[in-house]
C-alpha cells in the first residue's frame, strides 16, 4: 500500500474512514479507537471512540482525531457511505466542479444516489464547501427516508434558537429530532442550525443515526454525553418504509404478566369495590421489527386492581391498570390497563390454593364456600382499601390470563442487552 500516491485531499478522506483507489479498498490510517486530542472528559468521545472502533470513522496518523475541525459537504459524503448502505433511489448527475478523478467522486454519488445529499440548482456540489449542522442532520434525515410525525412547533420548541431553522430544513430537523439524532454541546436546548459541522458533531449525529437503526447500542446510563442528545417531547417519528422508531413499543402491544417470582399460576382475589396494589413480572420480551429486545422478560410492572363500574348491569367487576414499568433499572410511566373481570361467587378450594387473597375477600369466601378454615389454603392474606360493596362475590384474577394492553405508545431509552 505504500505505493499508492495519496493526494492531500484523499489523505483528508482516509482519515475519516475508508476508501477505494483504483480497485483498492485501502485500510484508515489509524485504527486506534483511542485519540491524543480526545480526553476522558471530552463531550464526544464516546461517540467517536465506538465508530472508530468499527472503523467507520478514524484519525489522522498522528495519533489525533481533531475533533473541532470543521466537514466539508465531501468529507460528509464519505462518512455516511462508510457508515449506511441504504438502497439507491436515483442516478447521480454528472456535476460541474466533481471530476471523475476527484478522490470523493464515488462517495458524493453514493450519497446523491441514497437520498443522503443533492447538489445546488446550478449543476454544482460545492464538495469542499463546509457543510453547516442543519444540511447534516437533513441529510441524514431524507437519506434514512425519517418523516415528521408530531407537529412540527411543538417537536422545535425543544430548541431555543428554532427560527434559525431554514424552512428546508424543518420537518427533517423535526424528524431527527423526534429519531433522537440530534446532539447539542454544550446546551442540549441550543441547535445551532447554521453553525458549521465540526468533526464530533457528525460522529455524534451519524452515531445516534445507527442507534436509531437498532446497529449500535444506546450510550450506557451514567454517560455525561448522554446530556447532550435531544429527547424531543412528540412520540418518535417512523420513516418511509420503516414501521416505528427502534425503541418504541407502539400502543396495542399486550403485555404478558405473572405474579412475581412464581413458576406457577397465582390468583389473585379482592372484595367488589377494592383497590389493591401489586406488581406483575413480563414473561415474555417484548421486540421490535428488527427483533431486538426492548422489553425484557423479568422488567417488573407495578399498578392497581380497581373496581369498575359497569353501567346498566348489576355485575361488579376489577380490572387490572399498569402506572409504571421498570427495565433494565429504568422506571417509565406506562399507560395499561387489562380488559373488565366480573366478580364471581363460584369458586372452589382449588382455585384459591396458593392464591392471594385480600382480609375482605376472605370474609366473603367463607359465606360462600363455608369453608371458616380458608387460612390453610391461601397463600397470604394481603392487604387494600377496605371500601367494598356488599356483595356476596369475590373478583378472581389470574395474572398470566390478563390481557394487558398498552393504550399508548411507550419509549424505552435503549435497546436492552439480552
Amino acid at each position: 500500500m505504500s505505493t499508492v500516491n495519496l493526494s492531500a485531499k484523499t489523505t483528508a478522506f482516509v482519515a475519516l474512514g475508508s476508501v477505494a483507489i483504483a480497485g483498492l479498498a485501502l485500510p484508515a490510517t489509524a485504527q486506534t479507537a483511542e485519540f491524543t486530542d480526545v480526553g476522558s472528559s471530552y463531550w464526544a468521545r464516546p461517540f467517536i471512540e465506538t465508530l472508530a472502533a468499527e472503523q467507520i470513522i478514524a484519525g489522522f496518523p498522528d495519533g489525533t482525531f481533531r475533533p473541532d475541525q470543521p466537514v466539508t459537504r465531501a468529507q460528509f459524503a464519505a462518512i455516511v457511505r462508510n457508515a449506511f448502505n441504504q438502497p439507491r433511489s436515483r442516478t447521480a448527475p454528472r456535476f460541474s466542479d466533481v471530476s471523475n478523478s476527484y478522490w470523493a467522486n464515488a462517495a458524493i454519488a453514493d450519497a446523491y444516489g441514497q437520498g443522503f445529499l443533492s447538489g445546488y440548482p446550478n449543476g454544482a456540489f460545492q464538495p469542499e464547501q463546509q457543510i453547516p449542522r442543519v444540511q447534516a442532520l437533513v441529510a441524514l434525515a431524507n437519506g434514512l427516508n425519517y418523516n415528521p410525525q408530531g407537529s412540527l412547533n411543538q417537536v422545535l420548541s425543544v430548541y431555543r434558537d428554532a427560527g434559525q431553522i431554514p424552512s428546508y430544513g424543518e420537518g427533517p430537523v423535526a424528524a431527527a429530532t423526534e429519531n433522537r439524532l440530534v446532539v447539542n454541546y454544550p446546551n442540549v436546548d441550543t441547535l445551532q442550525p447554521q453553525r458549521t459541522a465540526t468533526r464530533a458533531d457528525v460522529a455524534a449525529f451519524i452515531y445516534q443515526a445507527l442507534v436509531a437503526q437498532g446497529r449500535m447500542p444506546a450510550l450506557q446510563a451514567g454517560q455525561s454525553a448522554n446530556s447532550y442528545i435531544v429527547g424531543a417531547t412528540a412520540t418518535p417519528g417512523t420513516g418511509t418504509g420503516s414501521t416505528t422508531s427502534p425503541r418504541l413499543v407502539p400502543s396495542g402491544t399486550g403485555l404478558a404478566v405473572r405474579y412475581p417470582n412464581s413458576n406457577a399460576d397465582v390468583d389473585i382475589v379482592v372484595a367488589p369495590g377494592q383497590t389493591v396494589a401489586t406488581s406483575l413480572q413480563i414473561t415474555e420480551p417484548i421486540r421490535n421489527g428488527q427483533g431486538q429486545v426492548l422489553v425484557p422478560a423479568g422488567s417488573t410492572v407495578v399498578g392497581r386492581i380497581v373496581p369498575v363500574e359497569i353501567r346498566g348491569a348489576s355485575i361488579t367487576a376489577a380490572k387490572f391498570v399498569a402506572d409504571n414499568l421498570t427495565v433494565n433499572g429504568r422506571t417509565y410511566t406506562i399507560n395499561a390497563e387489562s380488559s373488565a373481570i366480573a366478580a364471581t361467587n363460584r369458586v372452589n378450594s382449588g382455585t384459591l390454593q396458593g392464591a392471594l387473597i385480600t382480609g375482605a375477600a376472605q370474609s366473603i369466601l367463607t359465606s360462600i364456600t363455608g369453608n371458616s378454615g380458608l387460612g390453610s389454603v391461601i397463600g397470604a392474606v394481603i392487604t387494600g382499601d377496605s371500601q367494598v360493596t356488599s356483595n356476596s362475590a369475590v373478583v378472581v384474577i389470574r395474572p398470566s390470563d390478563l390481557d394487558l394492553t398498552l393504550r399508548s405508545d411507550l419509549t424505552v431509552d435503549a435497546i436492552a442487552t439480552n
